[in-house]
């Protein structure tokens, strides 16, 4: 066997080797957990379940997010969404999470408004679904991916994308780095009803940026996205501890420490909502 032939093979095995042994990390940091949190808005206080979990036969992860009014025996729930990202690597080194599928639910004077975001790799496109009681959000449309070298990540999957590509980790290090990224938003085409002021668009260009530490020592992270600023606070699991939303006047705070275990359903239907 030639030298060259020998060379070419040990690379070969070192780059399969490298992804491999990013991916099973990135697998690792994916811990299922279910977490109670406080929101707090200008419209009163709520309860949010927030349930992750990642599925190693498809390599998906799951994070699952129930909104619900306090000590309200019936109709307490007032906003739901599932999404789903498959874990990959592009460039053969850089680790993510891919946004597959996602599923939120919204109810506005005790009326539903649904929504589905599916990705169509083939059309470089996201496929809408609508349900609701006005014609304006019924039906089907196709949404093109911004032309951008951005990586899409799903709203309620921001700390998690950050996590896998090892942000999270080479910034707590460092104290400084800045992460860019495109947003999607699971709560399309609602957002400027359920937010104040808000963009109308499923895309946005986002920073995640490292933002120091609190007085209790925990980290901070802050994101610009859709001329906005969210600080998310972590805990030593790199998982979210608490959000401020200034501008929105949104608050989220964890009532219950994270679990090894989750309540999460990660099935997925095609058809019909994700349970």
């Amino acid at each position: 066997m030639s030298k060259l032939v020998i060379v070419t093979l040990i690379t070969l095995f070192t780059l399969i080797y490298g992804c491999s042994s990013n991916s099973k990390n990135a697998e690792a940091q994916l811990i299922a957990s279910d977490i109670l949190f406080n929101l707090s808005d200008k419209n009163g206080q709520y309860n949010i379940r927030v349930a992750t979990g990642f599925v190693e036969k498809t390599k998906s992860y799951t994070t699952k997010r129930i909104m619900e009014i306090p000590n309200k025996s019936v109709d307490q729930v007032i906003e739901q969404s599932v999404s789903i990202s498959s874990l990959g690597v592009v460039k053969k080194k850089s680790v993510i999470l891919r946004p597959k599928i996602s599923q939120y639910s919204v109810w506005f004077e005790g009326k539903k408004y649904f929504s589905e975001l599916k990705i169509n790799t083939a059309k470089k496109a996201i496929d809408v679904k609508m349900k609701s009681p006005e014609s304006q959000w019924n039906g089907s449309k196709q949404i093109k991916f911004p032309s951008t070298k951005l990586l899409p990540c799903f709203f309620n999957q921001i700390i998690e994308c950050a996590k896998v590509n090892g942000f999270i980790s080479k910034a707590s290090k460092a104290q400084s780095g800045v992460l860019n990224m495109l947003v999607v938003w699971e709560g399309y085409p609602y957002l400027n009803e359920t937010l104040s002021d808000f963009t109308t668009e499923l895309f946005s260009d986002a920073q995640l940026e490292y933002d120091g530490k609190t007085k209790q020592s925990e980290r901070r992270f802050s994101l610009r996205v859709a001329g906005q600023a969210i600080t998310y606070v972590l805990d030593e699991q790199d998982n979210m501890k608490k959000m401020f939303w200034i501008s929105q006047g949104i608050s989220m705070v964890s009532k219950s420490k994270t679990s090894s275990k989750s309540s999460l359903e990660s099935s997925e239907s095609e058809e019909g909502e994700i349970e």
